[in-house]
């Protein structure tokens, strides 16, 4: 007659036992522009941006050419590519909202 074995006995045995990983907390990283500056819309979600990307103001363009030059500065573009889409959404939700009409019912 077999024992039934307990699932904790088992993930031993095969090795298998989740391990926990330790993270520490990283440094932000820098950009060497003022608060009003860092914080101007991006709309870097756009697909061809090298097309367009002079047109863009400089904060930007400057976040997109440094964008491979360290993971700090990767992680400086990608968090304005984040914001431009999350705002983005937003702000063509409250576009619609405002322009389409829009009527309220209440019977």
């Amino acid at each position: 007659m077999r024992l039934p074995l307990d699932p904790v006995i088992l993930l031993v045995i095969c090795g298998a036992l989740p391990q926990h990983i330790s993270r520490s907390k990283r440094a932000i990283p820098s950009i060497p522009m003022d608060f009003h500056t860092k914080h101007l819309p991006c709309d870097m979600d756009l697909r061809g941006g090298q097309s367009y990307m002079s047109a863009f103001p400089n904060q930007c363009v400057w976040a997109y050419n440094n964008r491979y030059r360290s993971e700090d500065n990767y992680a400086i573009y990608k968090t304005y590519q984040l914001e431009s889409f999350f705002f983005g959404q937003y702000h063509e939700r409250l576009k619609r909202y405002e322009v389409e009409p829009h009527s309220y019912d209440y019977n």
